[in-house]
């Protein structure tokens, strides 16, 4: 579905064209919740740019299957009388990777969109396209280092973007394409530009990337009850070490699935690999006080 909503600075498409002489595609989407394994998308939109400077769009809503919660309406507005007679993920998504044409792909905290993607394409044994993935938002902290916060809102406010619709695919999809193009313009080399290279989607093409371990699933429901828990890691900083830690998604990367979460320890959002979960246990309330007192005294030390 092609459907232009506005126009793209020339200026923009210039810094976008010096370093993907080809064109490069933005995407975006509205999903049910924030993990791949238990939520579902419910829009999917993407910008395109080609060599020539055209601009071509794909915007459509999805049928999930089931109920949306009024808690994610509250996000994105999406109702299920909304994708009630939209068509289902497995008849849209061909039709959204065809759009892609394996050209590179932008998206904004990429590995949330991407990991969406990737595995409802794995999970409906739909083709997966060939294309080098970036993120916005790990471009735009190196361009805008000074910014206080690089939110896809924060930033379209401070480099004078034009969103209308926030937490809507396809406006949402124009505001990353821009982003990133502003974030082009003040970097000086493809050396920059790697920073914000996350995978290639070959990658993804064994099924171990997607598996979830049997003995990890009861996180999955503590994910949707937002409960805090203990995860015994058997690496980083604390190797082996009990910590606190609000598990926020199960997302699928290259190297396998990974537990996206705060660490309250650290005070900061990590990606713990599942392989490397020994061990975890929910923490009680008095628990829960005892660990964040433990934590603000380390911090304060």
């Amino acid at each position: 579905m092609e459907n232009i909503i506005h126009e793209i600075e020339s200026s923009r498409l210039d810094a976008l064209l010096q370093f993907f002489p080809k064109g490069a595609v933005a995407i975006d989407l509205e999903t049910t919740g924030l993990s791949p394994i238990t939520d579902r998308i419910i829009e999917v939109a993407a910008v395109k740019v080609t060599h020539d400077k055209k601009v071509a769009t794909f915007s459509e809503l999805i049928n999930p299957g089931s109920p949306i919660s009024k808690e994610s309406i509250v996000f994105h507005g999406i109702t299920d009388n909304d994708v009630a007679n939209s068509r289902s993920v497995q008849e849209v998504l061909p039709d959204f990777v065809e759009f892609l044409e394996d050209m590179p792909i932008i998206a904004h905290n990429a590995k949330f969109d991407l990991g969406f993607v990737l595995f409802s394409l794995h999970k409906n044994k739909l083709p997966i396209p060939k294309s080098d993935v970036y993120c916005s938002c790990l471009l735009s902290r190196k361009a805008f280092a000074e910014f206080d916060s690089h939110k896809l809102s924060s930033l379209v406010e401070q480099l004078s973007i034009n969103l209308e619709n926030h937490h809507r695919a396809l406006d949402d999809s124009y505001a990353c394409l821009e982003v990133f193009c502003e974030s082009l313009k003040k970097i000086s080399s493809q050396k920059t530009l790697k920073k914000a290279y996350l995978f290639h989607t070959r990658d993804f093409s064994k099924d171990k990337v997607f598996e979830l371990p049997e003995r990890l699933t009861p996180i999955i429901t503590k994910i949707k009850q937002a409960h805090i828990l203990d995860i015994q890691y058997a690496g980083g900083s604390y190797k082996n070490e009990f910590r606190p830690v609000k598990p926020i998604s199960f997302l699928p990367l290259p190297g396998g699935m990974v537990l996206y979460a705060h660490c309250l320890k650290s005070d900061l959002f990590k990606s713990f690999a599942v392989k490397k979960i020994k061990d975890f246990k929910e923490l009680t309330a008095l628990e829960i006080r005892d660990r964040l007192s433990l934590v603000d005294q380390s911090k304060k030390n």
